[in-house]
Formats: structure tokens, C-alpha cells, sequence
């Protein structure tokens, strides 16, 4: 009799490990990204504050975007990128990119990161999915990098890359 209860502890110790390991498994198919996502967003930020607001205007050359409106073009492009990926699409319709001041951009960038992450932390992993998340993040890396030549520009150190 007691070899038979052992035998259903055992049981029901296995089907209780199979349950809770499934649910582990369910928490997100992305966690993987998170940490990643999360440290674009804090070096995006650390570039954006590392700028004074008096030379948010500073345009290297005519033809090319100001630091302003290199930092709208990433925090409106991660907002566009969004939807997209969420099956949304919206028009590529940007406002003016000079128009919000250092602090208004920082919020901006910092809520177009949360609502990213928030995205991608609840869906499932799809391969397409994954390359549009990974073409987002080289798109920021690409305007990223820019910023920080502008901060080169300017003789200011920029953030170190982490």
C-alpha cells in the first residue's frame, strides 16, 4: 500500500512539474528581446540628454536633419514601426520634426520605447515579426549613430555604447 502512494506522489509531483513548466514557458516567446529593446531605449535617451537644448536647433550641414529632428524622426519612427507590427499600418505622416523642445522629445522617445517593448512582450514569436523588430532596432541604431556624429561635431562626448 505504500509503494502505491509513493507511486502517486510521484505522479502527481511529475504532472505538477509538467504544468509549471509550461506556464514558465508562456510568460513571453520574447523575453530575449526585452533586455535588448530596453537598452536601446536607455542609450537613445542618453544620446538625446547628452545634447544642451540650446543646440537641439544644430544642423551640421543644410541638406541634413537637426539634432531635433533627428531625435522626432526616431521616436515618431518607433511609434510608425508600432503600428505596423501590432497590423495597424498608419501613414507615414510626420509633423513638423523641429517642432517639440529637449524634454518633449525625451518623454516622446521614452513612450515610443515603452509601447514597442509592451508590443512585442505580448506577441508571440513569428520569424517576420522578429526581422521587423530587428529592422526597427537598426533603423534607431542607424539615426542613433548620426546623433552621436552631431555630438562629435560639437566637442561633447557622447554616452559610452553599451
Amino acid at each position: 500500500m505504500k509503494r502505491f502512494t509513493n507511486v502517486r506522489y510521484i505522479f502527481a509531483l511529475l504532472i505538477f512539474l509538467s504544468f509549471s513548466a509550461s506556464s514558465f514557458a508562456q510568460e513571453s516567446d520574447y523575453e530575449f528581446l526585452k533586455s535588448t529593446l530596453t537598452a536601446a531605449k536607455d542609450f537613445t535617451v542618453e544620446v538625446f540628454e547628452a545634447m544642451p537644448e540650446k543646440d537641439f536647433s544644430f544642423q551640421p550641414t543644410e541638406d541634413v536633419r537637426t539634432f531635433a529632428a533627428q531625435a522626432y524622426h526616431i521616436a515618431y519612427s518607433l511609434e510608425w514601426f508600432t503600428m505596423q507590427l501590432k497590423g495597424t499600418p498608419q501613414q507615414w505622416s510626420p509633423a513638423d520634426e523641429n517642432s517639440m523642445n529637449k524634454s518633449e522629445l525625451i518623454g516622446y522617445v521614452k513612450d515610443q520605447f515603452d509601447s514597442l517593448i509592451e508590443t512585442v512582450m505580448e506577441t508571440d514569436q513569428d520569424k517576420q515579426f522578429t526581422a521587423g523588430v530587428f529592422g526597427v532596432l537598426r533603423h534607431n541604431s542607424h539615426h542613433r549613430g548620426q546623433m552621436v556624429s552631431y555630438l562629435r561635431m560639437k566637442g561633447i562626448a557622447p554616452p559610452n555604447y553599451r
